[in-house]
């Protein structure tokens, strides 16, 4: 029995992002929290 072993490493970068990237991110959070609001709106009238 032969057990194979793969390492992976990680490097963590610390990204700068544009004015834009940060608005589109914080746009897609708002769309992201409007539709698990709705979710658990529906589910509790089940």
């Amino acid at each position: 029995m032969k057990f194979h072993l793969f390492f992976l490493t990680i490097t963590i970068q610390k990204e700068i992002f544009s004015e834009d990237e940060l608005k589109q991110e914080q746009q897609y959070k708002k769309i992201m929290n409007e539709i698990r609001n709705r979710r658990s709106k529906y589910y509790t009238h089940l």
